[in-house]
C-alpha cells in the first residue's frame, strides 16, 4: 500500500508541477491585484432600475485592467465601473461575472469543458439547448431567445429578459478551439443596445486562455506571483500555506486520498540551468542523498528548462520521491516548482 501511494504521488507530481508557467511580462502590470477577493455579486441578478438615458459616450469606460480568474485558465478585461463578483468554478466551468450597479448591467465570461467534442459553430449551436440556457437565466422571472446566428467561427445569441417589472436585453458570443468553449455575455437595460455592443466587442476580444494549462482539470486552482511572474495550477483541495509577492510560496496537502501528504514549493532564483547536467547538479545540491531518476527537456511558452525526477530519504529514513521543474525565464531568473 505504501509503495502504491508513492507511485501515485509521482504520477500526481508530474501532473501538477508540469503545469507551472511564466506569465507574459507585458500583461502583469495590467492584472488586478485584488480580483481574487472581490465582493460577492450574484452572476445574473440586477436591481430594479430607474431608467437612465441611453449611453453613447464611452470615453469613461476603459478595458486596460485585466482580470485573472483564480483557476489561472483565462484572463479578460475588467471594464471601468464593473465590479467582479465571486468567481465560480466547478468540474466543467470556470466563470466570472462583473456588475455595474449604476448602469444596471452585468457582464459574464466563462470557459467550459463540453461533455462531447465541440469543434465548429454547428456543434456550438447544438450545445446551447433551451434546457442549458434556461438554467443560466434562472435568476430572471422570464427569458426568451430572440435570435441566434453564426458569424464566422462564432455563435451569437440574443435574449430578452424580465426582472422585477424591468426588461433587459442580452447577447452572448461563444466560440471554441476544439478543446474548450469560450463565452462572453452582456446584459443591459433594453435602451442600452449601443452600450451592450460596445462592451461585447471589447470583452470578447480581450478574453485570453492560458494555453499552457489546457488539458488540466477546470476545477483546479492557481497561484500567481505578480513579482516573479509565474503561475502554477494544483488541485483545489490543496492549501496555499505561505506566500508573498517575490518570495517562495508553499502549497501542501495532508492525507490526500490519492497521494497522501505532499509539499509544493514555488520560487525563483538569479540563476540558469543551461544543460541537463546543470539541472541534475541543481537538484542534487538542494538536498543530501538525492538520487536523480530522470532529466527531461521542457518548454513552457517562451521559457525552456528541465523536468527532474528524483528520490531521497527523510531524516527518519523514509523513501520519498519528487519532481522539480526548472524554467529559464526571459527575465534571467530560474523559475522553480519542486513537489515531493
Amino acid at each position: 500500500m505504501q509503495q502504491r501511494k508513492r507511485n501515485q504521488r509521482v504520477t500526481v507530481i508530474i501532473g501538477v508541477v508540469m503545469l507551472v508557467a511564466i506569465v507574459s511580462s507585458g500583461i502583469v502590470p495590467l492584472l488586478n491585484p485584488t480580483n481574487q477577493t472581490a465582493p460577492v455579486v450574484q452572476p445574473t441578478a440586477t436591481a430594479a432600475p430607474t431608467v437612465i438615458p441611453a449611453i453613447t459616450d464611452f470615453s469613461g469606460i476603459s478595458f486596460d485592467q485585466i482580470f485573472l480568474h483564480p483557476t489561472g485558465l483565462f484572463t479578460i478585461a475588467e471594464p471601468t465601473g464593473w465590479i467582479p463578483g465571486q468567481p465560480i468554478t466547478n468540474s466543467d466551468r470556470a466563470q466570472i461575472a462583473m456588475t455595474n450597479p449604476e448602469i444596471f448591467s452585468v457582464v459574464e465570461a466563462y470557459v467550459e469543458q463540453p461533455a462531447a467534442p465541440v469543434a465548429s459553430p454547428d456543434d456550438l449551436n447544438a450545445m446551447f439547448t433551451e434546457e442549458s440556457l434556461a438554467s443560466s437565466w434562472s435568476r430572471y422571472s422570464s427569458w426568451e431567445e430572440s435570435g441566434r446566428r453564426v458569424e464566422g467561427d462564432r455563435l451569437e445569441m440574443d435574449f430578452t429578459l424580465a426582472l422585477r417589472g424591468q426588461t433587459y436585453i442580452a447577447r452572448q458570443e461563444s466560440w471554441t478551439d476544439g478543446n474548450w468553449v469560450y463565452s462572453v455575455r452582456v446584459i443591459a437595460p433594453e435602451n442600452q443596445t449601443t452600450l451592450l455592443l460596445y462592451l461585447l466587442d471589447n470583452l470578447a476580444a480581450s478574453l485570453q486562455p492560458n494555453e499552457e494549462f489546457m488539458g488540466s482539470p477546470l476545477a483546479w486552482t492557481a497561484y500567481f506571483d505578480p513579482d516573479n511572474k509565474h503561475m502554477i495550477r494544483f488541485p483545489a483541495s490543496w492549501l496555499l500555506t505561505d506566500s508573498a509577492p517575490g518570495r517562495p510560496a508553499s502549497i501542501s496537502a495532508t492525507d490526500d486520498v490519492a497521494v497522501g501528504d505532499v509539499a509544493l514549493r514555488v520560487e525563483s532564483e538569479e540563476e540558469t540551468v543551461a544543460s541537463e547536467d546543470a539541472a541534475r547538479a541543481y537538484v542534487e545540491g538542494e538536498r543530501a542523498d538525492t538520487t536523480i531518476l530522470s532529466v527531461e527537456p521542457l518548454e513552457r511558452g517562451s521559457a525552456d528548462g528541465y523536468s527532474v525526477a528524483y528520490s531521497f530519504r527523510t531524516v527518519d529514513g523514509e523513501a520519498q520521491s519528487g519532481l522539480a521543474v526548472l524554467l529559464n525565464g526571459a527575465d534571467e531568473l530560474l523559475h522553480i516548482a519542486d513537489l515531493r
